[in-house]
């Protein structure tokens, strides 16, 4: 899955089950469940977009 700003999440076979690799920008976490991965990742992208659109522009 791939998020809006570019953002991956990838789901992986652990020996538990599932498990979800979510990344942006060169940060990954791990979550066991998409659902709560889909809001880390909302979460990742939209404090990198505010933080871009807050810089002055040079």
């Amino acid at each position: 899955m791939v998020g809006p700003y570019g953002g991956t999440i990838y789901q992986l076979q652990a020996s538990q089950g599932e498990l979800f690799q979510v990344c942006f920008e060169g940060q990954c976490l791990f979550c066991e469940s998409l659902h709560v991965g889909m809001a880390h990742l909302n979460r990742m992208e939209r404090i990198a977009v505010s933080a871009h659109t807050a810089q002055p522009a040079s």
